[in-house]
């Protein structure tokens, strides 16, 4: 029984650090501008098992300077220099489970270029500024470059 125990500790320890450490990240900075602007970046490491990373939840600090204050303008995305350049890949802004970017986030990520786009509504075929007022959360989907690294920037205006 004590060599059971002793073989799964052992196991475990060894499991453990690798899927701690496999998992994709972002590191969110945020900066506000004269003029009106704030600008919230996510600068983000693919996972190194499939490029994916876990779904950003923007921090609860900068959500409290956005809520009721800001509009999303610009969601702009790009390779991070110096790093491993990604793939082709779909960005989300989320509010209330709604994509604030009503589909037009469609591979704004890629390889060399900038992309960016302006939130759109799928309801009204148009471009809009939606105002803040719950939780945003940044969700990437089809990026499978192992270990890429590109950077996610929000625009926000009062």
């Amino acid at each position: 029984m004590k060599k059971l125990l002793l073989i799964a500790a052992i196991m475990a320890a060894l499991i453990i650090p690798i899927s701690v450490f496999a998992a994709g990240s972002c590191v969110e900075t945020a900066a506000d501008y004269t003029g009106g602007f704030y600008q919230v970046k996510l600068a983000c490491t693919g996972d190194a098992a499939n490029g994916s990373i876990p779904t950003q939840t923007i921090s609860t600090g900068v959500m409290a300077i956005l809520q009721g204050h800001y509009y999303l303008y610009q969601v702009k995305a790009y390779p991070t220099s110096g790093g491993t350049a990604p793939d082709a890949a779909d960005v989300t802004v989320n509010q209330d489970s709604q994509d604030l970017l009503g589909g037009k986030g469609v591979n704004l990520i890629h390889a060399t270029a900038t992309y960016d786009t302006h939130p759109y509504s799928s309801f009204m075929a148009a471009y809009r500024f939606p105002a803040i007022t719950n939780t945003l959360t940044v969700a990437v989907a089809n990026e499978a470059t192992l270990s890429c690294n590109y950077t996610i920037e929000l625009l926000f205006v009062r």
